[in-house]
């Protein structure tokens, strides 16, 4: 059953200079149909639509100026409610301690130290750092019902796509069948049945996130290669 979407639920990036470089050409149409405004992350398609942004000028609480931007919550100790979006671009969040996202080091780390056995140490961690202060410090915030480790494939975090219904899962699978392109994509599954959650996923393709289901799918892509991975959650 549709809801409002709650924005007051917690939950815990260089940018693309060029949107080719972005959004593959073989996306579905509603991948590549980006508002005009919206800024290009590295790891978020469409931050205008399916995160929290706000056209609304409101205060900053990093450099106090009023402008659109974001709005929380955030992760950390800093109260911070709402941050413009040049100080998201520019990383000032990284300045008070505060995060959008849940970044996984440890995957992150496992999988450059198995892709690039040629990399010392000393550099690995280094792109750790510079990938988990991107994705929380300059991406914008995933809304999801429950707290989320952004996952990762080839050595990098996915970009977040979009949300998804099952319109949208059909048109990813080659032959239409949605529900195969969810089971052989679909992260931490653990006991729950794919059927069961087919059945409950939203009938429609959302645009944005004004309008929230009971159980939330969440497509992301591979910078490296272009696997899709599937997240869910349960309101």
């Amino acid at each position: 059953m549709a809801a409002p979407k709650n924005y007051s639920r917690p939950h815990r990036a260089s940018i693309i200079p060029l949107l080719s470089t972005c959004i593959p050409t073989d996306h579905p149409q509603w991948v590549a149909d980006m508002k005009p405004s919206e800024r290009v992350f590295r790891y978020f398609v469409h931050p205008h639509r399916f995160s929290t942004y706000s056209e609304e000028p409101r205060t900053c609480g990093t450099c106090g100026k009023t402008r659109p931007g974001y709005k929380g919550p955030f992760y950390g100790a800093a109260r911070v409610e709402f941050v413009c979006e040049e100080c998201l671009v520019t990383g000032r969040l990284a300045e008070i301690d505060v995060s959008t996202n849940i970044g996984d080091p440890e995957a992150l780390g496992a999988q450059l130290r198995e892709i690039c056995p040629g990399l010392d140490e000393a550099e690995v961690e280094a792109r750790i750092c510079r990938r988990t202060d991107e994705l929380e410090h300059r991406t914008p915030r995933l809304i999801t019902w429950q707290d989320l480790s952004w996952p990762t494939h080839c050595g990098d975090y996915c970009r977040f796509i979009k949300e998804v219904g099952k319109p949208d899962l059909n048109e990813l699978s080659p032959d239409g069948d949605g529900r195969l392109f969810l089971g052989n994509h679909l992260r931490d599954v653990g006991d729950s049945d794919v059927g069961e959650i087919w059945e409950r996923i939203r009938p429609d393709s959302p645009k944005e996130v004004s309008v929230a289901y009971a159980i939330g799918v969440y497509l992301f892509q591979c910078l490296e290669c272009g696997e899709y991975t599937v997240l869910w959650d349960l309101e």
